[in-house]
């Protein structure tokens, strides 16, 4: 890209010192990534994979409990587990592979704030970075084993390559492409339909990416983004013959566009209207405002970033959190030369305490006994440390944004803390809630003990998703068998799972021996193993 318009480079001081800065960014990447045990969801099966490579070695082809798992390519399963190894010393394993969020997740930040900075001149570094800390999407998935970071990450060097195309366009072009290599080897066809049609269009935003030398580095870039799939796949058909067109086939179907999301056209705005705050608004203002040069470049490298992205959440996937994670870096890139007001999150916080108290004290009454209901036997612990820890936060919460300069990258400064702050104080007061509502530990372990007094043989499921599959195989080294199989015919024992309403369908086959329940209410989760008659 060319270089930034007058109209970009704002002549103003950084919202951070560089040390401020970075200890902002420690405290929020490190605090709560680690310290518990793999919660149920997205952070129990994709530790799956990870396990599988360090107890099974299946370095090539992610699998989760024994079974090819087509979800990402491995790359986060690759980190994940090389972290694993290195500091399995020093952390539980799943508390070291999870520090692959953190790494993919400063990755993303920095390679965002880079972008930035040759979009819109060297003050929009720091800005961008906090508007990516600031975002409610991203903060609880920084937080989890979640491989699309990686993708993300991916995603920021390709538009950080296209940032310099002007300047530096073979530098440019190879640095793009690497981006969407990796962007592919962490997220599939999705994250390379989101990076190489912007490296192709390239030449077309900006009169100085025309050049001889610019388009030559597009080309070479595009090949590298080619390579790096290819390269992959040619290993799994050589290694492991037809898995490679299987995969080929899940990807394609995956990247498929459907009307499912625009059936549940309420949903999908809830969801891109609460996980991109508050960039979404400040986005279309920014748009509004410099109307006039949408076609410059600065603007239409992200506009047509974040146009694809949402595209894709929209018409293809499945409608959760996670998968609208890839619009976050184009946000990012449009917000990152505009600033906001200050919002307060004294009322978030507020909530958080009355959520504890209601834990903790049974007050207010109403809000217990709903909580009461989900997770019955919870009984909160280490009430004093945590409520003298939480004080200071609050405190923290309150003081520091009064305290960061008056200048027009307040508004992102602010709210980075706010919602740094705010995250640690999660942390602080709802860490045993979460504990308790989301282990699947003790389930494990009490299974693993009724099938030690079980004749040998395979275990047939029903209704066990990944997350259960993922647990079950972590903390009890037990593995099923899909009760659509022919091989499940032969097993001598059955284990089906259930929420809520469900259990009543569950089939009986055979004579009931364990049973185990969780949680309470629509949420309530069955646990069920038979020997077969």
């Amino acid at each position: 890209m060319q270089n930034a318009a007058p109209r970009f480079s704002l002549n103003l001081p950084a919202p951070l010192q560089a040390w401020q800065l970075g200890l902002l960014l420690a405290v929020y990447l490190v605090v709560g990534t680690t310290g518990h045990l793999p919660w149920r969801g997205d952070d129990l099966t994709y530790l799956g994979p990870i396990h599988s490579i360090l107890t099974r070695g299946t370095w090539l082809v992610p699998e989760l409990a024994g079974e090819t798992f087509r979800d990402f390519p491995p790359l986060y399963y690759w980190v994940g587990a090389l972290l694993a190894k290195a500091l399995g010393w020093l952390l539980p394993i799943h508390d070291a592979a999870r520090l692959a969020s953190s790494l993919f997740t400063a990755a993303f930040l920095y390679w965002i704030g880079v972008a930035a900075r040759r979009l819109y001149g060297p003050t929009a570094f720091a800005p961008a970075i906090l508007l990516g800390v600031s975002s409610l999407g991203l903060v609880v998935h920084a937080h989890e084993t979640q491989p699309v970071l990686a993708q993300l990450a991916g995603m920021a060097l390709c538009y950080a390559g296209l940032g310099q195309l002007s300047t530096r366009p073979l530098a440019g072009g190879l640095e793009a492409g690497l981006g969407a290599g990796l962007a592919f080897l962490a997220g599939g066809l999705p994250a390379l339909a989101l990076t190489l049609p912007v490296m192709l269009v390239a030449p077309l935003l900006c009169s100085a990416c025309r050049s001889r030398q610019a388009i030559g580095g597009i080309a070479a870039g595009a090949a590298v983004a080619l390579l790096i799939p290819a390269g992959w796949l040619a290993a799994v058909a050589v290694l492991q013959p037809g898995e490679a067109s299987r995969w080929l086939a899940s990807e394609i179907a995956s990247v498929l566009p459907h009307a499912d999301h625009l059936g549940n056209f309420s949903r999908l705005l809830q969801l891109l209207g609460w996980f991109a705050w508050p960039l979404w608004p400040i986005a279309g203002w920014a748009i509004w405002r410099n109307r006039h040069v949408l076609a410059t470049p600065p603007l239409a490298l992200p506009i047509m970033a974040c146009v694809l992205a949402i595209l894709l959440v929209t018409t293809t996937g499945p409608l959760r959190p996670a998968s609208a994670l890839p619009v976050l870096p184009a946000f990012c890139l449009l917000n990152a030369f505009d600033w906001f007001s200050v919002v307060a999150f004294t009322f978030f916080a507020i909530l958080v305490w009355l959520g504890w108290s209601a834990l903790t004290f049974g007050w207010p009454p109403g809000l217990a006994r709903q909580l009461a209901k989900t997770a019955p036997n919870f009984a909160s612990s280490s009430v004093g440390l945590a409520a003298s820890i939480g004080a200071l936060v609050s405190i923290a919460l309150l003081v520091l944004p009064q305290l960061t300069q008056r200048t027009p990258w307040r508004g992102a400064t602010n709210w980075a803390l706010g919602m740094t702050l705010l995250w640690c104080l999660a942390v602080v007061l709802w860490q045993p809630w979460f504990a308790h509502t989301k282990n699947y530990q003790p389930v494990a372990g009490e299974l693993r003990k009724v099938l030690a007094a079980q004749p040998a043989g395979c275990i047939s499921r029903q209704g066990l998703a990944d997350t259960q599959r993922a647990a079950l195989d972590y903390f009890a080294d037990i593995r099923t068998v899909s009760d659509k199989s022919e091989a499940a015919d032969d097993c001598p024992l059955h284990l089906s799972y259930a929420i809520g309403a469900n259990s009543r369908k569950l089939k009986e086959p055979g004579t009931l021996i364990w049973e185990r329940r969780l949680g309470g209410g629509r949420k309530a989760e069955l646990f069920r193993l038979y020997r077969r008659n």
